[in-house]
């Protein structure tokens, strides 16, 4: 992959590497993280290696590490997976590792840097997400920054012993 440095107002972006496996790994298993996750198995250090030779590496996923402007401390990661050039589109996730850079804005920050990138560079038409209904603050950042609520999917997804409902939300790149 080209590398890429995406640069906002607090914060920056750079492709993962294999060295920054073992904080994302932390980040990942943090209860507080994974209970946005739509999988909720154990997250190891090879699970992710193999994340970035099979989905990274052949181009199917673009994955961020989020970092802050201020003192490169890295804050979270951001991700366009399932990439369809066919069709032009892609599934855009994040998630901010470090609790206490949750809560500030920055959430919009990084999702406009990404969506910016997938349609400017990656030439993407459309961008989707998926989102547990009660997960307001990602709901409205979301519409925030430009993205349309879809549809509903009523108990889309068993977690936890129970079904959720999934929102889907999408934006379309407004230069095609």
């Amino acid at each position: 992959m080209q590398e890429v440095k995406l640069i906002g107002e607090n914060v920056y972006l750079r492709p993962i590497t294999y060295d920054d496996t073992d904080l994302i790994v932390k980040w990942r298993n943090q209860e507080n993280v994974i209970k946005y996750f739509f999988y909720r198995g154990e997250f190891t250090k090879e699970s992710h290696e193999r994340w970035i030779k099979e989905r990274i590496e052949t181009g199917e996923v673009v994955q961020f590490l989020v970092c802050s402007k201020d003192n490169d401390r890295p804050l979270g990661c951001t991700y366009i997976r399932d990439i369809d050039h066919d069709n032009r589109k892609a599934e855009y996730g994040v998630f901010i590792g470090e609790e206490d850079a949750r809560g500030h804005g920055i959430g919009k920050e990084i999702l406009k840097l990404t969506v910016d990138y997938a349609f400017k560079e990656l030439k993407l038409h459309r961008i989707y997400a998926r989102v547990r209904e009660t997960n307001m603050p990602s709901l409205y950042s979301f519409l925030h920054c430009g993205f349309e609520k879809e549809a509903l999917l009523k108990d889309s997804v068993y977690c936890d012993g129970e079904y959720l409902n999934v929102v889907i939300l999408g934006i379309l790149n407004p230069e095609d």
